[in-house]
């Protein structure tokens, strides 16, 4: 495991990322991005895990966006399936290639949210936006972003259709959600809208 970790670093490094052992982060833009790497149970193989979180959104148990950890980000992706610990140049640089190519377009697409929040609607956003979590939950995030950004018809928007998502036995979630529309303005209705 050190291994494949020691020699990772430095590419890792070259794209920008900081940390060493199983955690890499940087911050750019409106995003912290992490990449942690998850020995499996059976202790052989690992996962690389991609994480993603916007500055302007609260992070899962409002963590600490300094000590962020990959699964408390709003955006989560797997980098293929397993890796073995145990591994050939050949494995490696695929390995290396992989995660090269896989966070260029995670992250990339991680960087539109700003700009999607202003103009799609809320199963667009859904679409685009819910990597790494459920909908109903993905709607939540959402709607906090919109709210924080001053877009808070889109908020109402991604917390109705939350609610929707969630179903009735959710009611942590469906709490969740409540808050956001408490931190809403009124919106005076607009019957020609």
């Amino acid at each position: 495991m050190k291994e494949v970790l020691k020699k990772i670093a430095p590419s890792l490094r070259t794209l920008g990322f900081q940390g060493s052992g199983q955690n890499f982060r940087k911050q750019e833009g409106d995003f912290v991005f992490l990449i942690n790497f998850q020995g499996s149970r059976w202790g052989d193989k690992f996962y690389v895990n991609l994480g993603a979180q916007a500055v302007f959104i609260p992070a899962e148990g409002n963590a600490d966006l300094s000590k962020l950890k990959e699964y408390e980000c709003m955006l989560r992706r797997r980098v293929g399936d397993d890796w073995p610990w145990q591994m050939s140049d050949e494995q490696f640089v695929q390995l290396e290639a992989k995660i090269r190519s896989v966070q260029a377009e995670f992250f990339g697409n991680a960087q539109t949210l700003r700009g999607a929040l202003a103009i799609d609607g809320p199963d667009d956003l859904l679409r685009k936006f819910d990597s790494g979590t459920t909908k109903a939950r993905a709607a939540l995030h959402l709607a906090r972003g919109a709210a924080a950004l001053g877009y808070f018809v889109t908020a109402r928007n991604l917390v109705n259709r939350g609610v929707e998502l969630a179903g009735a036995q959710a009611n942590g979630l469906r709490v969740e959600l409540g808050r956001v529309l408490d931190e809403c303005p009124a919106i005076p209705h607009n019957p020609a809208s």
